[in-house]
């Protein structure tokens, strides 16, 4: 059987939650590198050199995009949404899709791990957690003044809190086992120091309790040693820091950076 192809971004987060699920559940796959940030946003596609096949499977040229042969994609389905295929394979493109496609196909393989859809609530928590803590992230990056940089910044540290406040100690959401709410939300977690970096006068110590502060310190250790993100973490954090530079500063012509410029959200992308 062919593997999967992952149409990926090292920097994108996106892209990681797909990249984590495959990861976690031992799926085998073709990572292929897709986006290149160009140094001038106005060239390019929105500001990258896109990898034509991703174009070509799609055409928005997003990551994550899957190509999944069929053989491996028969039998699952993702309810009230029509699976887009070309040629001989089944193409996903949103990034909570591929959790739950690809945490089904686990499930119909007999993976020995355990399911990160537990409780089918979770999607919904996972689609809120999606708009409150990473689509704000954005917002705190590249809202113009910083009146609303701060607004922003309370109304995440907010959405934070709430997600912690039902992170298990010594476990994930709602589970001692990560979730779909994890697998969504941890790529920001992991983010964290690009706002202290670009927006270091906003810190979460002075909006979070102390509790929840020294809950999040607990939860990223306990995230950080998961083989699944350790596969998944980029080489050099000041690339990483770099990469993000053209939102910080305004100049992001990604689908993403337009659309928050824009007064839009992340998510509606």
């Amino acid at each position: 059987m062919n593997k999967i192809e992952f149409y990926s971004a090292w920097f994108c987060p996106f892209a990681q939650r797909a990249w984590l699920t495959l990861e976690y559940h031992k799926i085998p796959y073709e990572y292929v590198e897709s986006l290149s940030v160009k140094m001038d946003q106005s060239e390019g596609i929105h500001g990258y050199e896109k990898n034509p096949r991703l174009l070509e499977l799609n055409p928005k040229g997003l990551v994550p995009t899957l190509s999944i042969p069929l053989e491996a994609a028969k039998g699952v389905e993702l309810k009230d949404r029509e699976l887009k295929r070309i040629e001989d394979s089944t193409i996903l493109t949103e990034s909570i899709d591929c959790i739950e496609f690809l945490n089904a196909m686990a499930g119909k393989n007999g993976s020995s791990t355990h399911s990160l859809i537990p409780d089918p609530a979770l999607i919904a928590d996972t689609h809120r957690m999606n708009q409150n803590i990473c689509s704000t992230f954005y917002k705190v990056l590249m809202k113009p003044t910083r009146e609303e940089q701060k607004e922003a910044f309370v109304f995440f540290a907010r959405s934070i809190a709430e997600f912690l406040d039902d992170v298990q100690d010594d476990g994930f959401y709602k589970s001692s086992f990560p979730t779909i709410v994890d697998i969504a939300v941890i790529p920001w977690i992991l983010r964290l120091p690009l706002l202290q970096h670009y927006r270091p006068t906003l810190k979460l110590d002075e909006e979070l309790s102390k509790t929840f502060v020294e809950k999040l310190d607990s939860y990223v250790k306990r995230i950080n040693g998961l083989s699944a993100v350790k596969q998944t973490l980029w080489k050099d954090e000041n690339d990483l820091i770099a990469a993000y530079k053209r939102y910080a500063n305004g100049t992001a012509t990604s689908q993403v950076g337009i659309a928050v410029r824009s007064g839009n959200n992340a998510h509606d992308v």
